[in-house]
């Protein structure tokens, strides 16, 4: 008798798990946007380059999983702040600074990975506002312009403490304002 009902248990219990799994996706893709903040370089590009020194990235984001595929929405509000830099030329010097900020809108995949490091790459859209300021001898001029601009880049996520972790480079271009920021996040 107690035979007959240890293996009623077990057929049971094994006929139940792919339900159970299946339920704890629907659970994942039911969970609200999970939030993030992340830190690191800034390094513009192309003409920017020419103009600006390498700054800080500031990243605040909503990351939300579909359904039980892999791929992923995200909202994300971005702050680029490029160092000042200084040129002299025929005795007259002059100082540029400049930064970025706006919301970009990526849809991300996730690589299969049997490491605990999962690879992902992104890209999107968003409205960015491009802000440069110049010195020479006293004068200031500044001068800022909203732009569209395009993101695609890619990154690792991973486990760190209780967390999930991302590193992530990614190239923005919004106008003539061309950048690499390379940042480090924690999801909450």
């Amino acid at each position: 008798m107690k035979r007959a009902i240890l293996g009623a248990v077990a057929v049971a219990t094994i006929a139940l798990l792919p339900a159970d799994s299946q339920a704890q996706r629907r659970a994942a893709a039911s969970r609200p946007v999970q939030l993030a903040v992340g830190a690191g370089v800034a390094m513009p590009m192309s003409d920017l380059g020419d103009a600006v020194g390498t700054g800080f990235n500031v990243a605040f984001n909503g990351t939300k999983k579909l359904a039980t595929a892999p791929v992923w929405l995200r909202g994300q509000l971005d702050l680029n702040m490029y160092g000042s830099q200084k040129v002299q030329a025929g005795g007259v010097e002059m100082k540029t600074s400049g930064n970025q900020i706006g919301g970009i809108f990526d849809v991300g995949h996730d690589f299969a990975s049997s490491s605990s490091a999962k690879p992902y790459v992104l890209g999107g859209l968003g409205i960015i506002r491009n802000s440069l300021k110049q010195s020479m001898n006293g004068v200031s001029v500044s001068g800022d312009k909203t732009e569209l601009g395009i993101n695609v880049g890619g990154g690792m996520k991973f486990r760190l403490g209780g967390r999930t972790a991302w590193l992530e480079a990614r190239y923005l271009a919004a106008g003539d304002f061309d950048a690499l920021p390379i940042t480090f996040g924690v999801n909450f």
